[in-house]
């Protein structure tokens, strides 16, 4: 081997070594860290929240179209592509419509989404592809307790089984007055840490809950001093009351929004939010939203 062969093979062997050492970097800065993420992601007019720990995920309602891919992508180790748990608050465009290219793309071992009927295509898209997926789904109802590792998740509401609320209530919740199914939307207080209020971290999911839903979570006595609150129905009017916020008393509140025709959000929840001090964050002004907890203290990155 002559010197200029020398020289090359020398010349790709460090260029292989730079390779690997970069890789090896790339992994080690992806390796899943054992603390909880909330990641509430920027998908437009719309809701999705991916709640990380470890190498554990659960995904709550999937946007209203397929940006919650590059959500995922950013949010999760490339090679990572399972999805533990995934949650649809209610059948409704926003909320569902992007879960239908994540099932296409990942494994997702629980799938959790309402009897409850929306017949709209999206809809029936999104049943097509679990069937063809053979996806394991299910129904959640109040008191019905969701592990992520250590992290706990309690549904709030609905109160009973969805099916029994489409029987009683034409697509109503107990409450009976607004045929809406954001009345039948997956509320969820999630935990992290200790036992005592001081040594745990909690948050609080919404869907598109509307006052009257507030009103029934209040009575729960379960939803004191939280430390994150996703701000129902994208900061609609409707939501988000004083008396709800006096008992919550978020230190931040995340409102997931884009550009809409709806006048979201309201100035009245703003202002109400401001009342009680809290730190507002909005996915269409902020971006993504990450949240991280060691279980006591929390921070935003």
């Amino acid at each position: 081997m002559d010197d200029f062969e020398k020289k090359n093979l020398l010349k790709v062997v460090n260029i292989s070594l730079v390779l690997l050492l970069f890789l090896l970097v790339l992994v080690a800065l992806q390796i899943p860290k054992k603390r909880l993420e909330l990641v509430f992601c920027e998908v437009g007019q719309g809701d999705s929240t991916l709640v990380s720990w470890g190498s554990y995920q659960m995904l709550v309602d999937g946007g209203p179209d397929s940006s919650v891919l590059s959500c995922l992508g950013k949010n999760m180790p490339f090679w990572d592509r399972k999805i533990e748990l995934v949650v649809v608050t209610h059948p409704q465009a926003d909320h569902m419509t992007g879960l239908i290219e994540v099932l296409k793309r990942y494994r997702v071992d629980n799938f959790y989404m309402s009897r409850v009927e929306n017949e709209i295509a999206e809809v029936e898209e999104l049943k097509r592809v679990i069937a063809e997926k053979r996806v394991r789904w299910g129904e959640l109802d109040q008191g019905v307790g969701l592990k992520l590792g250590p992290v706990r998740l309690e549904v709030l509401y609905p109160v009973e089984s969805t099916s029994e609320v489409h029987r009683r209530c034409n697509l109503t919740s107990e409450v009976c007055q607004v045929k809406d199914v954001n009345e039948v939307s997956t509320v969820l207080l999630g935990r992290y840490g200790g036992f005592a209020a001081a040594d745990k971290f909690e948050f609080l999911l919404t869907g598109d809950i509307d006052e009257g839903i507030e009103d029934l979570l209040r009575l729960t006595n379960k939803l004191v001093d939280i430390e994150v609150l996703k701000v129902a129905h994208h900061g609609s009017k409707y939501s988000t009351s004083e008396e709800f916020l006096k008992v919550t008393n978020p230190e931040l509140a995340v409102i997931e929004v884009g550009k809409n025709r709806f006048g979201h959000p309201s100035e009245e929840v703003m202002e109400r939010l401001e009342g009680v001090g809290a730190k507002v964050m909005r996915t269409d002004l902020d971006g993504v939203v990450r949240v991280i907890s060691d279980g006591k203290k929390w921070w935003v990155r």
